[in-house]
């Protein structure tokens, strides 16, 4: 089915290794490339897979033919390098969140995608979470009753937010956002793989289907009392909470109902301390992208979700700065919490450089 089929990594960190190991599973597809600006990260990685090592990537599309690419160097180089491999004739490109330093950029990615005939999906892999598609189920289902707002807790907006976004859009049938009203704090410059973020937020979201969600982001103090980070679904007969790998389903008039994650064990293995579910719902998603090339079909994770999602977190960040509400669509490219530091609305007092 995929016979003939070529694969490149950009980035040979923990989350490169994870997206390797998910190429190297599916049948009929070799993976020729691996780059990274650390040589050493590279090779050792490439080597693995009988692949050849780059820290060029311009070098790297004109030596070898790429169909499917995967993207795990930080969200500042993405662009150049969807650019880049677009120009060089990739099919497919899966690429890891947060999508892009601006919106303007996550906007070009996907119109740049489009023009190419190329598709590209944004790994906010936990839409293959077995847990989650199991709420999902439920929701749809009527267990409690109809869906009358959500709540989203996580550490940050820009990085864990843009998945606890886009899980929300998911349990609640994708809507499409229509307003957004925040305020964040900027207590310190913080930095979450080099990209900028708040250290404590709360951000109202309302959707075309008239139903609000509300997230609540920072590290210093107790979110929820389940967790910092996770969601909750509000219905008119019950409830749903989701934190970690644990979602309970509570009901009127009946017990509440736990679900657990599970992996299948060829996913329980060691890689760089990657959480086996990632592994596996990363895997699941290449999968599908590469599926979705082969058949001309929307994969799970088309790029119009993840820039839904970034949408979402841009306008949070305007709307701090306007300190007012933003209406969608967001009608500013920029990054309003960079611009807001460099006009200096927060005074930050101390530094944090951050994986979370």
């Amino acid at each position: 089915m995929t016979a003939g089929l070529t694969a490149a990594v950009v980035g040979a960190g923990a989350q490169g290794a994870v997206h390797v190991f998910g190429l190297s599973r599916i049948p009929g597809l070799r993976i020729v490339a691996v780059s990274d600006v650390d040589a050493d990260a590279a090779t050792a990685l490439a080597d693995r897979h009988g692949a050849g090592a780059y820290t060029d990537l311009e070098a790297l599309f004109s030596e070898q033919r790429v169909d499917i690419l995967s993207v795990c160097a930080p969200a500042a180089v993405h662009r150049d390098a969807i650019d880049l491999a677009l120009a060089h004739g990739v099919r497919a490109i899966h690429c890891e969140k947060p999508m892009a330093l601006t919106y303007g950029d996550a906007l070009h990615l996907v119109e740049a995608s489009a023009a190419h005939g190329a598709l590209l999906t944004i790994n906010h892999q936990r839409r293959f979470d077995r847990m989650h598609r199991a709420v999902r189920e439920s929701v749809r289902a009527g267990v409690i009753g109809e869906v009358t707002g959500a709540q989203g807790y996580c550490a940050n907006l820009f990085d864990w937010g843009s998945h606890t976004v886009d899980l929300l859009r998911m349990h609640l049938g994708d809507p499409r956002a229509v307003s957004v009203l925040a305020q964040i704090d900027v207590a310190a410059r913080k930095r979450v793989y080099g990209a900028a973020t708040e250290t404590a937020g709360i951000v109202k979201v309302r959707f075309d289907s008239d139903i609000d969600a509300v997230i609540t982001t920072g590290r210093e103090e107790r979110l929820h009392p389940l967790g910092d980070n996770g969601i909750v679904l509000q219905g008119t007969r019950g409830r749903v909470e989701v934190f970690g790998g644990r979602a309970v389903v509570h009901a009127d008039g009946r017990d509440p109902r736990e679900l657990r994650e599970s992996v299948g064990p060829e996913f329980a293995i060691e890689l760089g301390g990657v959480d086996p579910a990632i592994i596996e719902q990363t895997s699941l998603a290449l999968a599908d992208l590469v599926q979705a090339a082969k058949g001309g079909v929307e994969p799970v994770l088309q790029a119009r979700h993840g820039l839904a999602a970034a949408e979402i977190v841009f306008a949070a960040y305007e709307s701090s700065v306007r300190r007012g509400l933003v209406r969608l669509p967001l009608d500013v490219l920029d990054n309003a919490l960079q611009r807001g530091l460099d006009q200096g609305l927060w005074t930050p007092a101390t530094e944090i450089v951050s994986t979370y």
